[in-house]
């Protein structure tokens, strides 16, 4: 993406045509700077990410089921 791009994006982001689906979007409340985020990285950057907050909430998990086995 570049820097043209992303600052039409963040603008378009900010603020957004009346009516439209992102307009919704935003007011449902979509934080729709983590979508142009995730656009600025590669596809490789974005696998990793979610890689890594699997490996979070696995963890977390088994933290879970050890303090309710501890009970």
């Amino acid at each position: 993406m570049t820097p043209d791009e992303k600052n039409r994006l963040l603008a378009l982001i900010a603020n957004p045509p009346a009516g439209s689906k992102l307009a919704a979007a935003k007011e449902y409340g979509v934080d729709l700077t983590l979508i142009a985020e995730n656009l600025e990285m590669t596809l490789g950057e974005r696998l990793k990410r979610a890689s890594e907050a699997a490996r979070f909430f696995k963890a977390l998990q088994g933290a879970a089921r050890r303090s309710r086995a501890e009970k």
